[in-house]
């Protein structure tokens, strides 16, 4: 399985927008997909999981189907909540905001199709298996366990504060290799990230003993007016798997 953080495109170094891509093929949130990738790179992406509908995590996904309108050639498939299925259909694909691209066909049929998924029950997405367990944030949120079929085994926890299920939700897995963790601000705003469930670097600290095995720790979503001071202190934690995950580069299991 291999995994990569998109940056945005504001900074090359800055994760201002959100997106996970997996094998070339799934995308974990939509908030710099279609900003970063293009042409066949785009096209490639043939499934998005959203974790929630938080504009930096969904930014990108209204352009997907404007700019490559002629070139889908098979409907994109986006899974998510039921309720974030319908908040998507009010807010964004309503006609208002933009075209409801599911009326809309090009010569190949379909543009997009949604799909939704439950809590806690392993859904299939491009030969992986995800599961969505919720975390703590300020509105309903999947962090995304994915298996693939060789056993590997990588998490998301997406945006969230203190939690609880997710860790004892990883603590059961047969094998973990990694898992991706929000540390959105440093500790001097930790007051800011508790009020808006994020973590900071001393509260990966402490969710961290709530994970009862070794893994690759890799910090994302570094808010960008604070990253150098949160990989400074992610860096004083002194925890040898724990490390900020690099931008645009592939993680391989």
């Amino acid at each position: 399985m291999r995994a990569r953080v998109l940056p945005s495109l504001t900074d090359p170094r800055s994760q201002l927008l959100i997106t996970f891509v997996v094998n070339d093929r799934v995308a974990i949130d939509a908030g710099a997909l279609a900003f970063h990738l293009t042409g066949e790179a785009l096209l490639a992406v043939q499934d998005i999981v959203l974790t929630h509908v938080h504009l930096d995590h969904i930014a990108s996904l209204p352009f997907i189907f404007s700019e490559m309108f002629a070139d889908i050639r098979a409907p994109v498939r986006i899974h998510a909540t039921a309720a974030d299925i319908e908040r998507l259909h009010r807010h964004i694909f309503n006609d208002v905001i933009w075209p409801d691209f599911t009326r809309l066909r090009n010569a190949h049929g379909e543009l997009l199709t949604f799909s939704p998924f439950a809590w806690r029950e392993p859904f299939e997405v491009a030969d992986l298996r995800l599961t969505a367990i919720p975390v703590t944030h300020t509105v309903e949120t999947a962090g995304i366990i994915i298996e693939d079929p060789q056993g590997a085994c990588v998490a998301f926890t997406s945006d969230t504060g203190v939690t609880d299920e997710f860790w004892a939700a990883l603590n059961a897995l047969p094998r973990l290799d990694a898992v991706f963790v929000d540390v959105a601000f440093d500790n001097a705003n930790e007051p800011v990230a508790t009020a808006s469930r994020h973590l900071s670097p001393r509260l990966l600290a402490s969710e961290l003993t709530k994970l009862n095995r070794p893994t690759q720790v890799l910090a994302v979503n570094l808010k960008p007016f604070c990253r150098e001071r949160v990989i400074d202190e992610i860096m004083a934690l002194d925890l040898p798997n724990v490390k900020v995950a690099a931008l645009d580069v592939d993680y391989a299991w």
